[in-house]
């Protein structure tokens, strides 16, 4: 399994109009964020980042020579806010103030920490 990642946004302010200080965690697998090309996984709500490898939910067609082969792609895969898949506190006090709009602008604020300007692909298991 790859290691879980940390990426801290600062004073977030979400569409309902909260301010919120988020840490979200996430894992990337085969090449590095640098070499690239990457591909972005977004998991289903009950899931988490761990796409791949031991006990991987995505293993049929993420890993070594599959569809999404990972030794020709950067896997990185983002923890949905809340799914609780960290060893730190991710969750929100008020989780009702967190709308699909805020998660994908988090993610796009995360990308750009990463120094991610384009992917190869998105993709979702639901």
């Amino acid at each position: 399994m790859s290691s879980l990642n940390y990426i801290t946004i600062t004073d977030f302010k979400t569409r309902s109009g909260k301010t919120i200080q988020p840490v979200l965690s996430y894992q990337n697998f085969g090449k590095s964020l640098d070499e690239g090309p990457n591909v972005l996984v977004i998991h289903a709500l009950t899931g988490n980042s761990n796409v791949t490898g031991e006990d991987g939910w995505w293993n049929d067609i993420i890993g070594e020579d599959k569809v999404i082969d990972t030794n020709q792609f950067c896997v990185l895969a983002i923890n949905i806010p809340g799914n609780n898949y960290a060893d730190k506190d991710t969750t929100f006090e008020h989780y009702k103030d967190i709308v699909a709009a805020d998660i994908a602008h988090l993610f796009s604020i995360a990308l750009n920490k990463l120094g991610i300007s384009s992917l190869f692909a998105i993709i979702g298991g639901s």
